[in-house]
């Protein structure tokens, strides 16, 4: 006859533990932090090393009583990727279970164009896994960045011109055909917002907003503590508010508006000799007449960006963040300018700076894969008998 065997909710609390304490646990210590019987946890981690979800790792010895077993989650168990798709620089790293780097890294966008940045980001990741001694491990789960609107019920990615793509383009199924496991794609600020939950300054807020200014400016908007994403996606698609300034709506050069290309342009169209945009600001805080004029127009872009979010969230806090975002003196301004707004939010700066769409996308791919291993831990066993 068949019996089926269940799962024990023990055994889940356990590989729980195992997953978000860092290092290694003895029984005891197992059962003291899940606050189960020790018999309990001894039957849980039984039922683990079984569906090889955890193994003794060491020994704990030169404290009074017997030698104790430390016991953790084995690296063949599985791995999660986190990619970041800009179109300045490309990022990929490989973690393990609990979301801990193993091996991360960083490269140039080499040319535009959906089909060409995919190809690269899938390299990369390849490249990060075998840095991370991962190639032959499951990959539970990638979590992938990408500067577009996003709608889970449509493969197709829209307004990707951050990456040369002025079309709609499925980079879903070009990415999970390339990655042999599951793979999630999110907007970048939507992922940087995650980041800053869970690991940044947005942690102690339930509602909150980052302002993510870059080669281009989007938003991503924690709303009672989950993401408004909106019906299609576009919730935080800041560019393209109909501001006081020049708008051209639906068009790749209304996307730069507020973001690093345009001030770029702007600025080197008074002075060619002007490297970049950190050199802009770096001749504002100097006190340069033009560069101020130009780092004040921006601010004051920011800052109706910021009047747009609050007249309809509410945010306790705006985060900034992104090349130009994680800026000083554009920070300050843009509180000052906000500090007039009937119901102002606090406004600081991004604590990831710009790996914060990195840490969402691994955030997201880590959380995915600890409910994956889970299921597999409550599912029911048939064994015959």
């Amino acid at each position: 006859m068949n019996r089926v065997v269940s799962g024990t909710p023990s055994a889940s609390v356990v590989l729980t533990q195992l997953l978000t304490r860092s290092g290694p646990q003895t029984r005891s210590e197992l059962a003291v932090a899940c606050a189960l019987s020790r018999p309990t946890v001894f039957a849980a981690v039984e039922r683990l090393e079984s569906l090889g979800l955890a193994e003794p790792v060491a020994q704990r010895s030169g404290l009074p009583g017997r030698t104790a077993t430390l016991y953790g989650v084995p690296a063949g168990a599985g791995c999660v990727a986190g990619v970041d798709i800009g179109g300045t620089n490309l990022r990929a790293a490989v973690c393990d279970l609990s979301g801990a780097p193993l091996a991360e890294l960083k490269r140039s966008t080499r040319a535009k164009g959906a089909a060409s940045v995919v190809r690269q980001a899938v390299e990369l990741l390849a490249e990060a896994r075998a840095a991370a001694d991962r190639v032959d491990v499951p990959l539970l789960a990638a979590g992938v960045s990408i500067p577009g609107v996003v709608n889970r019920h449509d493969p197709m990615v829209r307004y990707a011109w951050n990456v040369g793509e002025d079309k709609p383009y499925d980079f879903y199924s070009q990415l999970s055909a390339a990655i042999d496991g599951p793979v999630l794609l999110e907007n970048n600020v939507n992922l940087a917002a995650i980041g800053e939950q869970r690991h940044g300054a947005g942690a102690e807020a339930s509602t909150f907003a980052v302002i993510a200014i870059g080669t281009g400016v989007g938003a991503g908007i924690m709303h009672n503590g989950a993401l408004l994403r909106g019906a299609h996606g576009a919730a935080g698609e800041v560019a393209f508010l109909p501001t006081g300034h020049a708008h051209r709506s639906g068009t790749p050069s209304s996307a730069d508006e507020a973001g690093g290309k345009a001030l770029l342009r702007e600025a080197q169209a008074l002075d060619p000799a002007l490297k970049d945009v950190a050199d802009l600001f770096e001749r504002a805080q100097q006190g340069d007449p033009q560069a101020l004029s130009l780092v004040e127009d921006e601010c004051r872009r920011i800052s109706e960006i910021v009047a747009a979010i609050c007249a309809v969230v509410d945010p306790e806090t705006v985060i900034l963040s992104g090349g130009i975002g994680d800026n000083d003196f554009l920070a300050a301004r843009v509180a000052e300018l906000a500090a007039a707004l009937p119901i102002p939010p606090t406004i600081v700066r991004s604590a990831l700076g710009d790996r914060a769409s990195l840490v969402g996308a691994i955030t997201t791919a880590t959380t995915h894969a600890t409910t994956e291993l889970l299921s597999r831990v409550e599912a029911p066993d048939s064994v015959t008998g």
